[in-house]
């Protein structure tokens, strides 16, 4: 007796484009969350060397709240969001991620003196 074995979907390798167009916009957002922290630790000593560059203090702040608001979305997920709401809540976090970083950035650029 032989068994037979449902046939696996083949899928495409990674560093083929219809991989990438096959995501869901969740699966986007921890992909790039993940690319942010990435980049938040290669910045962050950078910031910490030298702090009063414009340029790298505006890319932490958009970097941190990014991540800070996936991260959000993560949380809530692992304690029992609805799934039929993730989409909703992906946009609404990054909605409020958006506001966030534009009311810290450039309504308070008194206090964090970007671009002076």
């Amino acid at each position: 007796m032989t068994s037979v074995k449902d046939p696996v979907p083949n899928k495409p390798p990674v560093w083929k484009i219809s991989a990438w167009r096959s995501m869901y916009p969740g699966m986007w957002s921890w992909v790039l969350q993940r690319l942010s922290a990435l980049a938040l630790i290669v910045l962050f000593p950078i910031h910490v060397m030298n702090p009063y560059i414009d340029s790298v203090r505006i890319t932490m702040l958009l970097l941190v709240v990014w991540h800070s608001m996936h991260g959000i979305k993560v949380i809530l997920t692992d304690f029992g969001f609805p799934d039929r709401h993730q989409r909703k809540l992906l946009w609404v976090l990054s909605a409020v991620g958006v506001a966030a970083f534009f009311w810290l950035a450039f309504m308070h650029k008194e206090y964090w003196r970007f671009m002076s």
